[in-house]
This record gives C-alpha cells, structure tokens and sequence, in this order.
C-alpha cells in the first residue's frame, strides 16, 4: 500500500519507518526542510536504539522516502497517517490545530478517496470532529484513530512486536483498511482490538494514565517507607509478585517524564471537568510525580548543607536512559532544587546533553564524561539509569569525589558495592547504607541490597 505519515518527529518516524519495514511504500512529509534534508542524507534527528539504522535500510530499499510535498504526498497515496505534535497549553488541555491543518490539507489536496489514520495521541472525541472538518471534500475520507504505544528506547521492538495493536474505526470500510496495513502482523499472530474511534482515542489515555498513576503509586509509598525504616524494593516484590498486581511500573525512582504522561494526565483531567466530573484519583497523579523530583533535590542539599562551595554531579539529563529526549526530565527540576540551594552543578549524559543545554545554558557546567562530572563532587545525585552509570567502579569513583555522598534516583545501583568503596548510600524509600556497612542480601531470586 501507498502510505504518507505527516509529521517526521518521535511517532512519525519510527511508525513511518516500520511501516516501510512491513512492505508498504511510505513517504514521510514535514514542513521543516533542514529536517528533511537531513533526513534523506541519513541524519536522524533523534536518538533512538536501532532507529537509523533501519531508516537506511528501508531508504535503500526504495520503500521510504522524505519530502515536504504535501499535496504530491496525499495524491498518491491511499492512507494518510497524521502524526503531528499535540502540545499542552497551560490549562491542562492540548493544542490540536496541527491536526486540523493536517487534516484540512488532505481535504484540499483529496483527488480521490482516502483513509486519514489519526496516530497523534487525541483526547476522545477528536477524530469526529476531523471527520466533520473534511467532509467537504469531493471525496470521501474515512478517519480512523490507531494510538500508538511506543516506549523511547524500545520503540521499534514495540511497533513490530506488540503486546497489541487498537483500531478504532467507526465503520467496516476504515476497519478494512486498518486489517491491510498491519496484515503482516496479524499473520504473525499478535493480538489486534477493534472498537470505536471513541473507545481508541480513551484507551490511550487510560493506559497513560494507569502507568503514571502506578508509578506515583510507589513513590508516594516510597515517602513513607523511608521514614518508617522499611525498603520499597522488598515492598515492589512483595505486592508485584501478586498476579492480580504484576511488577511493572512498581520502580520507585525520582519521578518519571517524557513528553507523553504529563501531557495526557493533564489532558484527561482538563477534559473530565470540562465535563463536570472531578478527577479526584487522576488530579493527584502529577502532584506526587513533583513532589517527588522536589524530595529527591532537598535530601541531597540536606546532606552537604555544612559544605562551603557545595558541589554536585548530576549524572544524567535524559528523561530515561537509552533517549536523548529531556521534555518533562525529573532531572531539570532536580537541578533547580540544587542551584537555588546554592549548589553548583555539573551534568552529564551520554545522549541527552545537547538539547539540555538549550534549556539550562551556562547555569550548569556541561561535562563530556563521567569522571569530569564526577571529579571533585561533594554528592553525586544519579537521575537517569544509563548502564555507564551502574557499572562504575565504584573505588574510582569515590577517589574522584571530594565528599561521600551518593543519591541513587533510579534505585539502580548496588549498595553493597557503593558502600563497599567508603561511600554513603541513599536511595528512593531504601534505609540509608553507612560507608562499609554495606552487604548484597537477596530475596529469593530477587537482590536486595
């Protein structure tokens, strides 16, 4: 099938890319032309594990193409994906007018039917209101809405091996065209979902917003077993190996970002009380997510409060390891606790640190490795679980450091081992581990310590 996908950013790419990699023939159109340009010479705008690499390969193929032809896109082909940005607004709600422009495009430049696929995250209700805005076209369009569930860092392995794929289609002719694009994968036996365009554009939300709120749900539990001297990591295990609960997103850690749980938490509430429900549960889940990245920046300023000139090295800006993507990144908030505690700061990331510079500029020192960002440190605050991070030698690190202070945000780290090397440790909702004091511990088959 002949597919255009507008919009050439996070989703846009990596879905237009594997659908190329399915068989169909794709072109990606963005109204950014240094974008595209970079594009066809291979230079891939974001960092994504495995996204370049499959990019050149479908390029190469002739399956994937880039260019900024709107109405030459829509002309010669049968599907349009929309996959533009969807951006919040300081009431809560989101800014769709990409979408109608994309979609009133289409619409203009229709020379014969066409399926519009709605693959930007769209509170309920939206693809109707598409439908109303291009039903004055000669032709007829069909509009569908098909979320996407794609992880950053994992986001090929979950768009060709999904745990499922939703189609939301308001009648047979967009289911049909739904069940031809993704064909190769129903062959493969994956589990595919058919309901209303209604029922598609909700069910993206609530999974959003089922992950926020579990991830919230440990960290404020993660509050209270820090006072009480219990360990949050024997708390996860316990209740995550009940199969009625499961384990994941039970990780206590400095809070989660990224540019979907924020924005779609905050979407759902703004639109339940547009319909005069109160959001009581859902209104709850950002203001732990805060208060957490808050707690996490006040216990490390705590800890070196009687230190002239304190210094701190933040290792990692990411939002989450194996992406360079900073939006809503626990990390930023974090720095701000420290600089105005009159830390100074020193950062380091593998990926994410060019676009945190655009954000923070000079009001950190911008280190290229771990040993810089570390040299010299009276506490090391970790906010993102890069590998690099874990796996330090942990002797190393603490003959770098002037102080003896490591926050472990991701409670990633192996206590013992950081202990071990004459370093205090503290962690997320863990009891705090004394310099040599340390030991490994287990639970079964699960590590405690």
């Amino acid at each position: 099938m002949n597919i255009a996908i507008i919009g050439c950013g996070y989703v846009g790419l990596v879905s237009g890319t594997c659908l190329a990699a399915l068989g169909h023939r794709v072109v990606a159109i963005d109204v950014d032309i240094a974008r595209i340009e970079n594009l066809r010479k291979g230079i891939v705008p974001i960092y994504e594990p495995g996204l370049s690499e499959l990019i050149r390969k479908e390029v190469a193929s002739g399956r994937l193409h880039f260019d900024t032809n709107m109405a030459t896109a829509v002309e010669e082909s049968a599907t349009i994906f929309i996959a533009v940005g969807t951006p919040p607004q300081k009431d809560g709600s989101a800014d769709y007018s990409y979408l109608f422009q994309a979609a009133e495009q289409i619409a203009a430049n229709a020379k014969s039917p066409k399926t519009v696929v709605i693959k930007s995250t769209v509170q309920p209700g939206t693809g109707s209101k598409v439908a109303k805005a291009v039903a004055a076209s000669a032709h007829r369009i069909e509009v569908v809405n098909n979320p996407e569930f794609l992880r950053e860092g994992s986001a090929i392995q979950d768009f060709m091996q999904p745990d499922r794929i939703v189609f939301g289609a308001n009648s047979q002719e967009g289911l049909a065209t739904l069940r031809e694009i993704y064909q190769p994968l129903i062959d493969k036996g994956y589990a595919i979902f058919s309901m209303s365009r209604e029922s598609a554009e909700l069910t993206k939300f609530a999974a959003n917003a089922m992950l926020a709120l579990r991830i919230s749900f440990i960290n404020e539990l993660s509050q209270l077993a820090l006072e009480v001297g219990a360990d949050i990591e024997s708390v996860r295990v316990g209740i995550g190996t009940d199969a009625r609960i499961g384990p994941s997103f039970l990780k206590a850690g400095v809070g989660y970002g990224g540019s979907c749980f924020p924005k779609d938490v905050a979407a759902l509430v703004f639109q339940m009380r547009s319909f005069g429900i109160e959001p009581i549960l859902f209104n709850a889940i950002e203001p732990v997510n805060r208060r957490q990245k808050v707690t996490f920046g006040r216990r490390v300023l705590a800890a070196i409060k009687d230190i002239e000139k304190p210094e701190v090295a933040v290792w990692g800006v990411a939002f989450k390891s194996d992406t360079d993507d900073i939006r809503e990144a626990p990390a930023f908030e974090v720095i701000s606790v420290l600089l105005e505690g009159g830390a100074t700061v020193r950062c380091y990331d593998p990926q994410g640190m060019d676009n945190a510079k655009k954000v923070l500029g000079t009001k950190v020192r911008w280190c290229k490795n771990v040993a810089e960002c570390t040299q010299g440190a009276d506490a090391i605050a970790l906010v993102t679980d890069w590998p690099e991070f874990i796996t330090q030698d942990w002797t190393k690190v603490a003959a770098m450091m002037r102080g003896k202070f490591v926050f472990d945000g991701r409670n990633c780290l192996a206590s013992g081992k950081v202990s071990a090397a004459g370093l205090h440790y503290l962690a997320i909702g863990r009891p705090p581990v004394k310099p040599g004091e340390g030991k490994q511990g287990a639970m079964g088959m699960f590590a405690a310590g």
